[in-house]
């Protein structure tokens, strides 16, 4: 799996969406989210439940790397520790670094700052996620050559319409899940060190020439701890062979992956998205909010499990919508939501969480077909 250096030449102009709302969708959805929060009295950030999920999972994350080195397990117990141990990476990345990286957390700016650094913790990097993800994937989802969330998979797996299609796609449905296990590999190994060089084109993805001085010493020091951490000293420590060390590294970075997959990718990469295609002046023909809707799938809405494991993700239509809010107002939100959508006659896309896995695959399949090929490139054909 590799960062796609598209095909294409970049769009010249960024997208432009319909400014006219002319069924006033996007003001009446503020103003009955705005109406919840003034007769529930609740803050739109997280509040005591936060903190004690913090709490918790820094603590789990803590505990469980302790019990991990401790070496009162045989290997196979070591093992199963080392999975809780990973786990706990991808629950601190969806319920504490995400909000916190879009002030969602606590009403305090500089604590969600300081807490967004968690993603540097667990091998990612705050500075490029706020830049490919809250500035650029935020802004135009789903869109060629903004969008590097459906990009980032090609060659290998082609996953939007504006891909170039290669004879080996047609296959892709199959093979795919075997490049989505070395997923969270890619995160931590490939993908960060990559977008931080221009000679690679970083700046197409980040609208920056290069990161400041400051983001390569943050980067590479707190590659060295999440390295020395995760790597040296559980291979110095562990009671185990090296042949058992690198077999229970991959086992925990296979389960780390498909938990990450089967939560990040069924939100916008399903049969039921549309894209978007820009006419040749850049327009879109929606409007911001209405393409939020036509571009994304909410699974398992109700479930407060789920909203506990997966910090609100999802329920992505109210995430893209107001991502300023904590996830632990998603579930009433997101019915609030649903029922504007059905007032206006929008489509409001809702499967579980299989059904969305599957929905995915359904566009593996699709976009594995070359009639596809010209879908964005000639517009007239949608």
């Amino acid at each position: 799996m590799s960062i796609s250096l598209i095909q294409q030449k970049p769009a010249k102009v960024k997208p432009i969406f319909k400014k006219t709302d002319v069924d006033r969708f996007s003001k009446t959805l503020a103003l009955k989210v705005e109406s919840y929060f003034k007769e529930t009295g609740k803050s739109k950030k997280g509040g005591k439940v936060v903190t004690i999920k913090t709490i918790f999972l820094l603590s789990l994350f803590c505990i469980s790397y302790g019990l991990l080195l401790s070496n009162w397990f045989n290997p196979w117990g070591t093992f199963f520790i080392g999975l809780l141990f990973g786990l706990t990476h991808a629950l601190i990345v969806f319920n504490i670094a995400h909000d916190a990286s879009h002030n969602a957390l606590f009403k305090n700016h500089r604590l969600n700052r300081i807490l967004s650094y968690t993603f540097n913790l667990v091998g990612s990097n705050s500075y490029l996620w706020n830049l490919s993800h809250n500035k650029t994937h935020h802004s135009f989802p789903n869109i060629a050559d903004f969008d590097p969330d459906i990009h980032q998979q090609a060659p290998l797996i082609r996953m939007s319409p504006s891909e170039p299609y290669r004879w080996y796609n047609r296959y892709q449905h199959w093979y795919a899940t075997l490049l989505y296990l070395i997923f969270s590999i890619f995160l931590v190994f490939v993908k960060g060190l990559k977008e931080f060089f221009p000679s690679l084109k970083s700046k197409r993805w980040l609208g920056i020439d290069r990161p400041p001085f400051r983001e390569y010493v943050i980067l590479f020091f707190t590659k060295l701890i999440y390295f020395t951490y995760s790597l040296l000293i559980p291979l110095m420590v562990l009671d185990v062979t090296w042949q058992q060390f690198i077999l229970g590294y991959l086992g925990i970075h296979f389960f780390l992956s498909l938990f990450l997959i089967s939560v990040l990718i069924p939100v916008h990469l399903v049969d039921e998205s549309e894209f978007g295609t820009v006419d040749q002046n850049g327009h879109l023909p929606d409007t911001w909010t209405v393409h939020i809707f036509k571009n994304t799938i909410d699974f398992s809405r109700k479930s407060k499990l789920a909203n506990f494991l997966f910090g609100g993700l999802n329920t992505h239509i109210v995430h893209h919508i107001f991502p300023n809010i904590c996830h632990v107002h998603y579930i009433a939100l997101s019915e609030i939501i649903k029922t504007t959508a059905e007032e206006f006659q929008i489509d409001y896309h809702e499967e579980s969480m299989w059904g969305a896995i599957v929905s995915h695959y359904k566009l593996l399949k699709k976009m594995g077909s070359n009639k596809m090929s010209d879908h964005i490139l000639n517009p007239k054909m949608n």
